[in-house]
C-alpha cells in the first residue's frame, strides 16, 4: 500500500516547526508532524490518514534527553524508547517502565519511536501510556502562544483522541518524584502476537511503610477507549496491608465500571479478565519491589548505627 500525495516540510528548530504548523491551519491544511513516524507512516499506507502535510521534527535535538532534579524527572519529546531502555536514571527510579520498553513492539520500533509520539498519537492500546499515568505524568505542550501542561488522565480523551491543537506540538513528559515511603512499581502485559500491542495491560505502582499500602495507582491499556486508571481498585490498596489478600482484591476491581473493547482479536469479557489477572502480577511484582527497599532501607539503617556505635568504642 501506498500513501496519498503530501507535501513535506523539515524543521529547523521548535519555532520553525511551531511556525509552520501555523502556516498549515492557516491555509486550512491537515499538517502531521513526523517524529519516528512509527504510527503515523503505517496509518498513512493504509490511508486510514492522509495528512496534506508532514513536518519533520526528527532532527530536533533540544526536544530529546532525560533530565533529574530533586522533584521531577524530564524527558524530551523526542527521546526514542531505545534511550529510555538504556537510561540507568529510569531502570532505578521507574522499573515499571523497564518492564514496559523490553515487551514494547520490536527492536526497529524501540530504535525510532520516541515517547512524545507515542503520547500524541492516543493509541488506546500502547503500552507507555498505562506506565505514564501509574506514575502521574504530565505532558507539557507548546504552541507559539506558550507553554502549558496536562495531566496526562485529563491529556487522553479517547480512541486516537487527545487534548492537542492543530498547533500545538508535545515538547516534553514529566514524572514527579516517587511519594514518602519504600516504592515499586511494575508493568505486565498480555500481548497480540502479530502486533505485540497489549490485548490489556497493567501498570502499578505503590508507596509501602511498615508493611501498610500509603499510596498507589494503577493503569489499565488496551481494553477500553483510552488508557484509564482503575480508580476502585486504587481505594481499595491504600491503607491495606501489602499482604495477598489484599492485592487480590483489588485486582478484582479493575474491571469496575469499564465498558471494554472487543474486536476480531478479543472479546470485551475476556480483555476485562485479563486486566484482573495482569493487575494481580503487577501488583505482586510491585509490592515485592517495594518491600525489598523497605528492607534494604533498614539494613541501611542498621548498618549505620551499628557503625557509629562501633566508632564510639
Amino acid at each position: 500500500m501506498f500513501p496519498a500525495d503530501f507535501g513535506y516540510a523539515r524543521a529547523d528548530c521548535l519555532d520553525h516547526a511551531l511556525s509552520l504548523l501555523t502556516e498549515a491551519a492557516a491555509a486550512g491544511e491537515e499538517a502531521k508532524l513526523l517524529a519516528g513516524g512509527q504510527s503515523l507512516l503505517p496509518l498513512m499506507k493504509l490511508r486510514l490518514a492522509t495528512p496534506q502535510t508532514l513536518i519533520d521534527i526528527g532532527g530536533l535535538t533540544e526536544l530529546g534527553g532525560v533530565a533529574s532534579d530533586a522533584s521531577t524527572t524530564t524527558i524530551g519529546a523526542l527521546t526514542t524508547y531505545r534511550a529510555l531502555q538504556h537510561d540507568p536514571r529510569l531502570a532505578a527510579s521507574f522499573p515499571a517502565m523497564t518492564d514496559a520498553l523490553a515487551v514494547l513492539a520490536d527492536q526497529q520500533v524501540r530504535a525510532r519511536g520516541t515517547i512524545g509520539g507515542c503520547v500524541a498519537h492516543g493509541d488506546p492500546a500502547a503500552d507507555l501510556p498505562a506506565v505514564l499515568l501509574a506514575l502521574d505524568a504530565e505532558v507539557l505542550i507548546t504552541a507559539t502562544s506558550g507553554t502549558r501542561a496536562s495531566p496526562l488522565d485529563d491529556f487522553l480523551q479517547g480512541i486516537f483522541a487527545t487534548d492537542l491543537a492543530e498547533d500545538e506540538i508535545v515538547t516534553a513528559i514529566t514524572l514527579p518524584a516517587l511519594p514518602p515511603g519504600a516504592a515499586g512499581s511494575a508493568y505486565e502485559k498480555f500481548e497480540q502476537p502479530a502486533s505485540h500491542l497489549p490485548l490489556a495491560g497493567v501498570c502499578t505502582s505503590v508507596s509501602i511503610e511498615d508493611g501498610v499500602i500509603t499510596s498507589a495507582r494503577v493503569a489499565v491499556t488496551g481494553v477500553a477507549g483510552r488508557p484509564f486508571r482503575a480508580l476502585y481498585a486504587e481505594r481499595s490498596l491504600v491503607s491495606a496491608p501489602s499482604a495477598p489478600s489484599s492485592l487480590d482484591a483489588a485486582a478484582a476491581l479493575v474491571a469496575e465500571d469499564v465498558r471494554p473493547l472487543a474486536d476480531q482479536h478479543a472479546s470485551g469479557p475476556f480483555r476485562l479478565h485479563l486486566a484482573q489477572v495482569l493487575a494481580g502480577r503487577a501488583l505482586r511484582r510491585a509490592v515485592g519491589r517495594a518491600n525489598g527497599a523497605e528492607r534494604a532501607a533498614g539494613a541501611g539503617r542498621a548498618g549505620g548505627a551499628g557503625g557509629a556505635g562501633g566508632a564510639r568504642r
